[in-house]
């Protein structure tokens, strides 16, 4: 059963969950951390954390090697009907075009990859022919 860490997000910097829960898949531990929003949320304003503050937390969900998955921000939760804001559309359309960034540098990387591939197996080909001519290292041919 995959293992999820839920870091905690706020103004006032990041909290590290170094053990993690296990759910089935992503969309559980989404949903338990969206149940368990209003907990946090409710403790953290008791503890003295004002509005905007809890407007601008979010849970970031890794998986147990750390890799990012997901975010889930307490507005989602706390004010589900809240217009987003001009520069959350903002980050929104950078974040798109990050991703489709991201998603061309994989597809070069991929095709370097290959090329990578071919010439090594070409590389191995022509050892071999070297080799069946016997001429190794010693740049002439064995009597």
């Amino acid at each position: 059963m995959p293992r999820y860490h839920f870091h905690l997000r706020t103004p006032d910097g990041l909290q590290w969950d170094p053990e993690g829960v296990s759910f089935d898949n992503l969309e559980d531990a989404y949903l338990d951390v969206c149940q368990g929003i209003t907990m946090i949320a409710a403790d953290l304003a008791h503890a003295g954390a004002s509005w905007e503050s809890l407007m601008r937390s979010a849970f970031e969900i890794s998986d147990a090697e750390g890799h990012f998955l997901m975010d889930v921000a307490f507005t989602e939760v706390l004010a589900p009907d809240r217009k987003p804001s001009r520069s959350s559309r903002v980050l929104d359309r950078k974040a798109r075009a990050e991703v489709e960034r991201t998603r061309r540098l994989i597809a070069a990387v991929g095709r370097e990859r290959d090329a990578l591939y071919a010439n090594l197996s070409e590389t191995h080909a022509l050892l071999a022919r070297l080799r069946a001519l016997d001429i190794g290292g010693h740049g002439h041919r064995q009597p």
